[in-house]
């Protein structure tokens, strides 16, 4: 499977066309889409233990995922899709050292890129898609048109819509340092990891259907909020944030919800 390991609210998972609020340890299937919201990011760990980082406002999709026994190692097979957004993409180097072999391909709305362990940066909207290498080998393939090549550190490939295709390039260090600063966590804005030792509390001593339907409002919005009984009333809660200011950035952004003295 693959798990979300963090996570900066708001986001959501979406299976089968209905929309929860994703959280840290909520596990990931084929055909499972992973949606982020304007300043949000996710983290996903796969079953390689390789790690993609989403970006905010990306939708990417689990197309296909295969672990199978190879000899004493694993084959992984891996088929994903950025439908918008950003993406990274880190092979995890103690499953390359066991012998595992991962074959991962990456879908964009012009190309493909096949990925054999490398870390690069990936993203697709409606003016560009665009592709960068920070170590290893990935190969971009589309349509009737010669594969290219990103093999050394910075390689970049960008293609405008309903503009010609140019030769991949090298990218700039001030472009590098922005394509890995879209799909990092901004700590103390909302993050959310497994283990995560700070509680919002966002209503205490509410009645079971005030509980809920706040709970409801929250999920909703992406928040992933869960209702505990206390001895007197209902407790709404938003679990695992990293720290106190992760939890407080959250609080401040719930009014418009309903929530006025978490």
């Amino acid at each position: 499977a693959t798990v979300v390991e963090a996570v900066q609210l708001p986001a959501h998972i979406e299976r089968s066309g209905q929309r929860r609020a994703a959280e840290p340890g909520a596990l990931l299937r084929t055909g499972d889409k992973a949606i982020t919201d304007t300043g949000s990011r996710m983290l996903l760990r796969l079953s390689d233990r390789s790690t993609i980082r989403l970006g905010e406002a990306t939708q990417f999709l689990i197309d296909s995922l295969d672990n199978s026994p190879s000899g004493d190692a694993r084959q992984i097979t891996t088929g994903l899709k950025l439908i918008t957004g950003v993406f990274r993409y880190a092979t995890d180097y103690a499953s390359k050292a066991l012998g595992n072999k991962t074959t991962l391909n990456l879908e964009l709305a012009t190309a493909t890129v096949g990925i054999r362990g490398t870390d690069f940066w990936a993203m697709s909207d409606a003016d560009h898609d665009a592709v960068c290498v920070f170590e290893g080998h990935v190969a971009v393939e589309r349509d009737a048109k010669p594969t290219i090549d990103l093999q050394k550190p910075g390689a970049f490939w960008v293609v405008f819509t309903n503009q010609p295709e140019k030769p991949a390039g090298q990218a700039t260090p001030d472009q590098l340092a922005k394509f890995i600063g879209q799909a990092e966590m901004q700590p103390g804005k909302g993050v959310l990891l497994q283990g995560g030792e700070w509680r919002l509390v966002a209503a205490s001593g509410a009645n079971g259907p005030e509980a809920n339907a706040l709970r409801t409002r929250l999920q909703e919005a992406g928040y992933p909020a869960r209702v505990a009984a206390l001895d007197k009333g209902f407790e709404v809660r938003i679990n695992q944030f990293a720290t106190e200011q992760d939890a407080q950035a959250v609080l401040a952004r719930l009014a418009p919800l309903g929530v006025t003295q978490g």
